[in-house]
């Protein structure tokens, strides 16, 4: 934008340091790219949706921010579609860069990413995996993966209690959009087993199987 602040690179020992100081680090970059490697603890909304109005949501505008992007470009447009919904308090961004942020210290993880192809719904006889919708209360009452409980993304600090820590948990949405960044927001703030299932009600509902409705009274 013409006359906007130059975005700061940081260097990676920038980078830790400000996670120290407990920066929230916004990871911007789409999915596949996050589940493959992010710093750890950092939150993941990608710039491919709608990233400004889910920022506004989910993150407090009084909060230090350090954006992780694919590069400056991607790093400035994220910046400038903060601003414009009252998130401005960007220090700077850093680059992916395995490499170099493992030399550096930096702390990092990965999240495995499930198909719908390769996930049996949960029966009796197959507890496990737990399947997490963190779609509205709206979408799951018009039809959910059998099996699954409902923990709706703006719901998660409530809805958490109901993560069980001991199974493995496959958070979807409808197509994967959501359920990233519910993931990230989990991982960050528990220790549970935290997977994806990228596909979502758009590809369980695309390969034939049916959804279930909600028991009602």
């Amino acid at each position: 934008m013409p006359g906007s602040k130059k975005l700061r690179g940081l260097k990676v020992a920038e980078l830790a340091e400000e996670q120290r100081r407990g920066t929230l680090i916004l990871d911007t970059r789409p999915a596949e790219q996050f589940t493959s490697l992010h710093v750890r603890g950092s939150i993941q909304i990608s710039l491919l949706g709608y990233f400004a109005s889910w920022a506004a949501i989910l993150i407090d505008p009084t909060t230090n921010l350090i954006l992780i992007a694919e590069d400056e470009n991607h790093a400035s447009e994220a910046c400038g579609r903060l601003t414009r919904v009252g998130i401005e308090r960007v220090i700077g961004f850093s680059v992916a860069n395995e490499r170099e942020w493992c030399m550096g210290g930096i702390a990092l993880g990965s999240v495995s990413v499930h198909r719908c192809e390769n996930v049996d719904p949960m029966t009796a006889d197959n507890p496990s995996p737990q399947l997490v919708d963190v779609r509205s209360r709206a979408e799951w009452l018009k039809g959910h993966l059998p099996g699954a409980i409902s923990v709706p993304l703006l719901e998660l600090g409530s809805g958490r209690g109901s993560i069980d820590p001991a199974r493995e948990n496959i958070v979807y949405c409808h197509e994967g959009y959501r359920a990233t960044t519910a993931a990230s927001i989990l991982l960050r703030e528990t220790t549970c087993n935290i997977s994806i299932l990228i596909d979502g009600v758009e590809g369980w509902s695309a390969s034939g199987r049916p959804l279930e409705l909600p028991e009602t009274a």
